[in-house]
């Protein structure tokens, strides 16, 4: 039973550090207790979504040595952003009364590049 909220936030980013403006991150949830929860976030100029509050269990369910249920809800990430490959992340668990930033690694997509950008190993000899 989904009677409490996490709240979740999303940082994409690209080449280690430098932040993805513009990305849509979709929130969708996974479990049949929250397959209605659906959100659309945008990433801003630091590539971070605003923080959107989730349901999940109650975080009596993690104090417990043997709970009835998982003390968190999963939910499943759908990534896109211009320039970038899309990407998904599944299971994503979000615990009640715990703030979670999921870090998103952007792969930049070859229309990204210039047609004579170089490919492959640009030391080779070509005979």
């Amino acid at each position: 039973m989904l009677d409490d909220f996490g709240n979740f936030r999303a940082r994409a980013y690209t080449a280690g550090a430098l932040p993805v403006e513009g990305a849509t991150v979709r929130i969708l949830g996974a479990e049949e207790a929250n397959r209605g929860v659906a959100y659309s976030l945008i990433t801003d100029v630091d590539g971070l979504t605003p923080s959107v509050r989730l349901p999940a269990p109650s975080k009596e369910y993690s104090m417990a040595p043997d709970p009835k249920e998982a003390p968190y809800s999963l939910y499943d990430l759908e990534i896109s952003a211009d320039g970038y490959f899309p990407k998904r992340i599944y299971g994503v668990m979000i615990f009640a009364g715990i703030s979670s930033l999921q870090e998103i690694n952007m792969i930049p997509s070859s229309d990204n590049f210039p047609s004579d950008y170089p490919r492959g190993n640009v030391n080779a000899v070509v005979r």
